[in-house]
């Protein structure tokens, strides 16, 4: 009787195993795209990772590191005597074209333009005329072009050695409300130095004195024969050098 209760309880543990077994064929069947989807992935994802981390430390060891630094104001400081006479004309050019050309529109911002050369006491002074100048623009509606006479720059060095005066003449062609206006004679002088050059003035050249004047009818025939007498003799040294080069 005991034996017979042993062999019935080994009949339901075998029963219990297979349904167990079917029931996990079953379960993977089920599921068999999906793990075969997931191990596809893993596949691939040991040789992606490992061809991340080559190109990683390729990158590394191989790049050129560019750092950009934005460059530093340059001390130092240039004399008067050191500078050529070009960079002087080159800041008394841009001053004066400032000044002399202008719409009213416009005139306020290229006279507060003009400030970034100033220096004492031609700063003080021309904050004290801008005002009253700018004033008399917008009211009248004027306008102004200043066409600069190469011929006529002058260079004056002071005998210090501290200043330079640059003197620009040229015509003068001025517009009141759409009226034109009778063409004049002008030149403007500027009286330069030197301070601690900076990043935003290479030279550190700066303007101590500026001012304007019109030359009377005797000065104007001089500077003429003056100029005339400059061509005369450069084509005369024109025509030397031309019969020197065709004789040898």
């Amino acid at each position: 009787m005991a034996k017979g209760a042993v062999n019935k309880g080994m009949d339901q543990l075998q029963r219990v195993e297979g349904r167990a077994g079917s029931d996990t064929l079953k379960l993977w069947e089920g599921y068999r795209e999906q793990a075969y989807l997931w191990r596809a992935i893993a596949l691939l994802q040991m040789p992606a990772t490992a061809l991340a981390v080559f190109a990683a430390l390729v990158m590394f060891f191989f790049a050129d590191t560019v750092i950009q630094v934005p460059s530093r104001p340059q001390p130092g400081y240039y004399s008067v005597r050191e500078l050529p006479d070009t960079a002087f004309i080159d800041v008394a050019t841009e001053v004066v074209s400032l000044l002399g050309n202008y719409q009213p529109a416009r005139a306020e911002y290229q006279y507060q333009m003009v400030q970034r050369f100033l220096w004492e006491p031609a700063l003080t002074d021309f904050q004290k005329r801008m005002p009253v100048e700018i004033d008399k623009i917008i009211t009248t509606g004027r306008s102004q072009m200043f066409l600069i006479n190469p011929q006529l720059v002058k260079v004056q060095r002071d005998p210090s050695g501290e200043y330079v005066t640059v003197t620009l003449r040229g015509d003068r062609h001025k517009m009141i409300r759409r009226q034109k206006l009778e063409r004049d004679v002008l030149e403007f002088y500027v009286k330069m130095t030197t301070i601690p050059r900076n990043i935003s003035n290479a030279y550190g050249i700066v303007v101590v004195q500026l001012g304007m004047n019109k030359p009377s009818a005797k000065e104007l025939d001089d500077i003429n024969k003056e100029v005339k007498a400059e061509k005369e003799a450069e084509e005369r040294k024109a025509r030397k050098d031309r019969r020197e080069l065709q004789g040898f």
